[in-house]
């Protein structure tokens, strides 16, 4: 039988002893897994928070000083993202295909502008006091997204006929025959799937008697969508002539924005309906500056006789630097013959890739202000006198060279000179305010416009 050995016993001291130390040595685990957990969860907090503000909060840019938030540049291109699927028939689910990468990339850009454009228009119309009511802010919405179905038939004219007057006069009879047919009958299919079929001359339409389907605005060119807008339903116009030809027009149905596919899209998109407001106001604005804007075009003024030479210097995008490389070797080319003193018109010839002015030695003809909109190409060109070379004028996508030819301190403006400042107003004043404001544009790789 084994002996048992007795074990030693403790004194009290002893088992106080141990206890503390054992005591201490839990404290010390305790402050350690503490002190880990916490420098954790800081990394954690430290890097949700960055995110935050990188995201939400850093500046996209500063106008006049003041930033303008991350968050409202991300909003923005959503906004103009998700009109873009629509009108290009991107899927939902399919916003990230790398086949629309490209172009998706061009709305981080584009909607950088629409808020320089916004801040100018907001800053200009306090200025001014000028307010937007409900009610004109209600309508512009009803306008720009409500839809209509319409069907037409188009009589088109020859374009080569040696006799314009008699071509017109015989598709405006032809066309008011059909009108006054449809007319005996307006909603008679079968009348309309007839005449579509014998006389319209819409080859996308004419097979289907005429139907064009729900088009809102801008989906038809003016004239047309004028007509169909006065126009009660089932109604048939009168011939309306357009650059097509003579249309018969039919309005069958209308229907609100919110059956509009942008603003259903816009709506699944988590924006609401005062988001989609916000953008009527301010086209609103747009309107109403451009308008004022074009209302000062005055002449005779001041001009310049112009000669360019420009090339195109794209990004390199997907990869491709070397027709990015081959164009800079133009720009370098182009700065090297024109420092050896080689002839304008000669290096226009051989260079430019202007097609309008190329074969006429880079000749623009007779410039006045505002018909160009790089604020600083055209100070340059009414600084310096006749027989100067500008300076090279880098733009986003082109670079260009002028030469002032001769001057003009007084001269009418013609036609087309009226049209092109015409045209150009709103730009041109809303590239001075931009100066004006002292915008800075802080998003890496769209700094520059």
């Amino acid at each position: 039988m084994a002996r048992k050995i007795p074990l030693p016993r403790l004194t009290r001291r002893q088992r106080s002893a141990r206890w503390q130390r054992e005591r201490r040595q839990q404290a010390v685990i305790v402050t350690v897994f503490s002190a880990v957990l916490f420098f954790v969860l800081g990394l954690v907090s430290w890097g949700a928070s960055s995110k935050y503000y990188t995201d939400n909060l850093k500046a996209a840019m500063t106008f006049d000083g003041r930033s303008v938030a991350m968050r409202d540049w991300t909003k923005e291109k959503a906004y103009e993202l998700s009109r873009f699927y629509v009108e290009y028939g991107v899927p939902a689910g399919y916003e990230n295909d790398p086949q629309i990468a490209e172009q998706k990339a061009s709305f981080d850009r584009g909607a950088l502008n629409t808020l320089e454009e916004y801040a100018i228009l907001d800053k200009q119309a306090k200025a001014e006091a000028i307010v937007m009511t409900p009610a004109e802010i209600d309508a512009r919405y009803e306008e720009d997204f409500s839809q209509f179905r319409s069907r037409h038939i188009l009589i088109t004219l020859d374009k080569s006929a040696p006799d314009q007057a008699i071509e017109d006069a015989n598709a405006l009879a032809k066309a008011t025959a059909i009108r006054d047919q449809l007319r005996q009958d307006p909603n008679n299919q079968t009348l309309w799937n007839q005449l579509a079929k014998d006389y319209s001359q819409d080859p996308q339409s004419a097979p289907s008697g005429g139907e064009l389907g729900w088009v809102g605005k801008g989906g038809f060119v003016p004239q047309f969508e004028n007509a169909a807008n006065a126009m009660a339903i089932g109604q048939i116009s009168d011939p309306i002539k357009t650059d097509y030809g003579y249309h018969v027009i039919q309005v069958e149905e209308r229907r609100g924005p919110a059956q509009n596919d942008i603003v259903k899209r816009w709506l699944a998109s988590k924006f609401t309906e005062a988001d989609i407001k916000w953008h009527s106001q301010h086209d609103l604005l747009r309107d109403l500056f451009t308008k004022r804007q074009q209302a000062t075009v005055v002449s005779p003024v001041a001009q310049v006789h112009v000669a360019q030479i420009q090339v195109a210097t794209p990004r390199p995008v997907g990869g491709d630097f070397q027709a990015f490389t081959d164009q800079l070797k133009k720009v370098a080319d182009v700065g090297k013959a024109l420092d050896a003193g080689t002839d304008f018109a000669a290096i226009a010839k051989q260079y430019s890739e202007d097609s309008a002015t190329k074969d006429n030695g880079g000749d623009m003809g007779w410039i006045a202000r505002g018909m160009i909109t790089d604020l600083s190409a055209e100070k340059e060109l009414f600084t310096l006198d006749a027989g100067k070379v500008s300076q090279q004028h880098n733009g986003l996508t082109t670079t260009t060279w002028y030469k002032v030819i001769e001057k003009s301190d007084s001269r009418d403006l013609d036609d087309t000179q009226k049209k092109t400042i015409t045209d150009s107003a709103y730009q041109y004043w809303l590239n001075q305010q931009k100066k004006a404001h002292d915008i800075v544009r802080l998003i890496p790789g769209l700094e520059f416009e």
